[in-house]
């Protein structure tokens, strides 16, 4: 379905809920690709970066701080700035705002 047909979808509002209530799942070729741009090995960025608590050996889940996904900052405008938006994860770009989500319809909220 494209954005024309769902009027559901409206464009990202920079809110960050969707970095503070969803961890990334990666595939290992994902987390060497993201390693790769941060000039670390695949053992360094499971190290920094991935949850610890997930067991999976072929993927993993990128590590949450205080204020959610580890590579999510702020702007001077207090916006979400996500730090590896250039190479953030497949499940980041395949995101869709949308007023179905819970956390962007609070992200509208003044």
């Amino acid at each position: 379905m494209n954005d024309i047909e769902n009027t559901d979808i409206f464009e990202c509002r920079r809110c960050g809920n969707c970095c503070l209530h969803f961890q990334p799942h990666l595939e290992m070729a994902e987390a060497q690709n993201i390693a790769n741009h941060l000039s670390l090995s695949l053992d360094e960025f499971k190290a920094k970066y991935a949850d610890k608590r997930w067991p999976g050996h072929r993927t993993m889940l990128i590590r949450h701080n205080q204020n959610g996904c580890i590579f999510m900052g702020r702007g001077v405008d207090n916006l979400s700035l996500c730090t590896i938006h250039d190479f953030k994860p497949q499940a980041c770009r395949d995101y869709q705002p949308s007023f179905k989500h819970r956390e962007c319809r609070e992200g509208l909220l003044p």
